[in-house]
Formats: structure tokens, C-alpha cells, sequence
């Protein structure tokens, strides 16, 4: 597809930086994050998306503090639900094709095999609702979108389980280093899913935009593990002698609910000879040899 201009949403997010980043330049990529647009506001919404005439707009805009959402519905609704129907609505007034971002946690999490985008939704927490909210509002409204479900995603920037544990690995090589007592890390083994890097998320949405896919899309890393085995490899690659320990959900209660199985099938992608996902550890390894902490 000839694109000559992208607006992403929510661009100084985990998502949102690395498709500022690293979207090819022969893209016009363009972006705004909440302090410059906030995407509850309608008005605002079209008239900047007016002002850019964009030919895509990648919404990676979203409120994704799980817990949160618990304690915060109606701003989780606002954002996540609200604000992506005035962005779907601002594309359908003028003539753009919407990629819109949405979630593992639409489902919940009870399958005895990875979800595909033909089982039904059943969300189990407060943003798992208000992102399926999201996807009916891009469907309702648009003819040209594409959603894609993203699920464990981790990257450069923000907050997210791999650096989180790289950090925690740090510390207990320098407790080892000042003759401490090292503690292990303790990680859920029983929660399941599909550890996703940013870079092959931006990946595959040029897949989806070149070929215009249209509809709803799983797309997420091949390979599925727990957040105990993500840990182990993580501190493999980064040549990291952590000592961590599996334990039970249980242990590690959260407002939230969080699924026992997020783990996500890309049958669409792959029926339409577009899967561009590579396997997960091949994703965290070069993820570890890159990362500059």
C-alpha cells in the first residue's frame, strides 16, 4: 500500500515510542500523546486528526494499568472505550484506515488451548471490557481497520515484566556482590502466554497496513510459556545467575483477575499468508542483546 501519512496515537507510550521509532521512513509518521490531545475530547480528536489528514491512524493510545482499571472504571471506560470510538469516528469523517491495539484480556483465560479470533470474547476484568468496548466501536464505525490483539507485551520503554526482572537480577548480583543474603525471585508458573516485543508488533502492523488486512487479528509471538519459564529466559540470555523460584497465583494476589491462559493463535495472519511473528525466545534473546540498561 502506498501510505504517505501515519498518525499514531499515544506516542510516547511502550507501543507508541517504537512505532514513532522504528516505522519506515518512507512513512510520514506523525503523533500526539495525551499531553498534547486528549482523546476523551471529541471535538479536539477531529479536529486534529482533520488538521493532519492522515492516510492511517495507528491507536496505541490506551489506558493499561490492569489494577487500575478496578479503581478507576469510568476513566478506563472514557479512555479505552470513549476515546477509540471518537478516534474511529474522526477516521470515518476523513477517509483514513484504523489500526486499533486491543488485548488478551477480552478473554477469560479458561481455554484449554490459545484463543482464536473466532472464540468468543468473555472479559473478565474492567479493562478487558472496556478494550472489547474499543473493538465494537472501531467495527461500528469503520469499514477499513484492522485490530489487532496484543498480549505480554514488553520493549525499550515503559514498564514491563522482562526489564522488571532485569532489574531485580541486578539487584541480587549486587546483594551476592556486597555479601547479602540473596533472596530468590519469585515468579507464577501457572499463568500462560505469548511474550510479545514491541519491535515485532511494529513489524507486523506494516504487514497489516501494506497488504490492507481488514477486520480482527491475533498477533502475537509464536511459542507460549509461563511468566516463570519468560523470567529463566530472560536471565539466560543476559548471561544473568539469578536464583528464581516458580510459585502460585496465589501467592501474588491482584485486584485484577488475570487469565491462566492468555495465550493467543494468529489463525487470521497466518490464513492470509501474513504472519510476521517470530517465535518468542528468538524475540527476547535479541531483545536481551540490544537492551541497554
Amino acid at each position: 500500500m502506498k501510505c504517505s501519512k501515519i498518525l499514531v496515537t499515544g506516542s510516547r507510550g511502550q507501543l507508541g515510542r517504537d512505532l514513532m521509532d522504528h516505522l519506515p521512513r518512507t512513512f510520514d509518521v506523525v503523533g500526539f500523546d495525551v499531553d498534547t490531545i486528549d482523546i476523551t475530547n471529541i471535538d479536539a480528536v477531529a479536529a486534529h486528526v482533520k488538521r493532519v489528514q492522515p492516510d492511517v491512524v495507528i491507536h496505541a493510545a490506551a489506558f493499561t494499568d490492569v489494577d487500575g482499571c478496578e479503581t478507576q472504571e469510568e476513566t478506563a471506560m472514557a479512555v479505552n472505550s470513549e476515546g477509540t470510538r471518537n478516534v474511529a469516528a474522526a477516521c470515518h469523517d476523513c477517509g483514513a484506515r484504523l489500526i486499533y491495539y486491543s488485548t488478551d484480556y477480552v478473554f477469560d483465560g479458561q481455554a484449554e488451548e490459545a484463543y482464536t479470533e473466532d472464540d468468543l470474547p468473555n472479559p473478565q476484568t474492567v479493562y478487558g471490557r472496556s478494550k472489547l468496548a474499543g473493538e465494537r466501536a472501531v467495527a461500528a464505525a469503520l469499514e477499513e481497520y484492522a485490530i489487532m490483539r496484543i498480549s505480554w507485551v514488553y520493549g525499550e520503554h515503559g514498564t514491563n515484566f522482562v526489564k522488571t526482572m532485569l532489574k531485580l537480577g541486578r539487584a541480587q548480583r549486587q546483594s551476592a556482590a556486597d555479601g547479602k543474603t540473596v533472596d530468590p525471585i519469585k515468579v507464577v508458573n501457572d499463568q500462560v502466554g505469548n511474550p510479545t516485543w514491541t519491535r515485532d508488533v511494529v513489524r507486523q502492523t506494516v504487514t497489516v497496513i501494506d497488504r490492507r488486512l481488514t477486520g480482527l487479528f491475533h498477533a502475537t509471538a509464536e511459542g507460549i510459556c509461563s511468566w516463570y519459564q519468560l523470567a529463566r529466559d530472560t536471565f539466560e540470555f543476559r548471561r544473568m545467575n539469578a536464583v528464581v523460584e516458580p510459585c502460585s497465583s496465589d501467592e501474588f494476589p491482584r485486584r485484577a483477575v488475570r487469565p491462566a491462559l492468555s495465550a493467543l493463535e494468529n489463525a487470521r495472519l497466518k490464513a492470509a499468508g501474513a504472519n510476521d511473528m517470530r517465535d518468542y525466545r528468538v524475540a527476547l534473546k535479541e531483545f536481551c542483546d540490544d537492551y541497554e540498561e
